[in-house]
């Protein structure tokens, strides 16, 4: 069952070092990680207060603005969703994973409801609308797998595998312009 685990905690990862500005300078969580759920990154899921200094750098003006509200938006994300992604973490039991990915769609869901709800200067509204977008494609991704009762624990571990491939992808872009939006 914990095969797909790896890919959920890097895009986790990724979404959660977004908040903090990337993951050279954040410490560890101390729940949520697991030991060998790391790949050649070496990223660990981290709760930093030291948030998003890279976010927005090199904007000025209203785009500065509009970064730090999105930092403080992922912020937000991590804060409430930290729970959900400590629990895809640990988890090994289809019946614990299945409600838990539910309750992390919803988590995306609002992430791509704040994100679009964010104060973008007109040259941001294309990116802010993206990363809405994102966020909703990854509650989707994974939503499917909050649906799953009549699948055998098997099933799921193989249908787990698939999401978290596509989760990884589509999450990846959003962490990206999450971290450095710039219009």
């Amino acid at each position: 069952m914990r095969k797909f685990v790896p890919i959920a905690f890097l895009l986790a990862s990724a979404l959660l070092l977004s908040a903090c500005g990337g993951g050279s300078s954040s410490s560890s969580s101390g729940s949520g990680t697991t030991s060998g759920a790391t790949s050649s990154s070496g990223s660990s899921s981290a709760e930093s207060g030291a948030a998003g200094e890279a976010a927005g750098a090199d904007l000025s003006g209203p785009g500065k603005v509009w970064a730090k509200e999105v930092e403080g938006v992922m912020r937000k994300f991590e804060n409430i969703s930290a729970q959900s992604i400590a629990s895809i973490h640990t988890s090994t039991s289809k019946y614990t994973l299945e409600p838990t990915f539910a309750r992390y769609a919803e988590e995306l869901d609002q992430l791509g409801e704040w994100l679009e709800a964010t104060h973008a200067p007109a040259a941001c509204k294309a990116l802010r609308d993206k990363m809405g977008a994102l966020a909703r494609k990854v509650s989707n991704i994974e939503g499917v797998l909050g649906k799953q009762s009549k699948l055998t624990p098997e099933e799921f571990t193989a249908l787990s595998a698939q999401q978290q491939y596509k989760f990884a992808r589509v999450g990846r872009q959003l962490a990206e312009l999450t971290l450095d939006p710039h219009c």
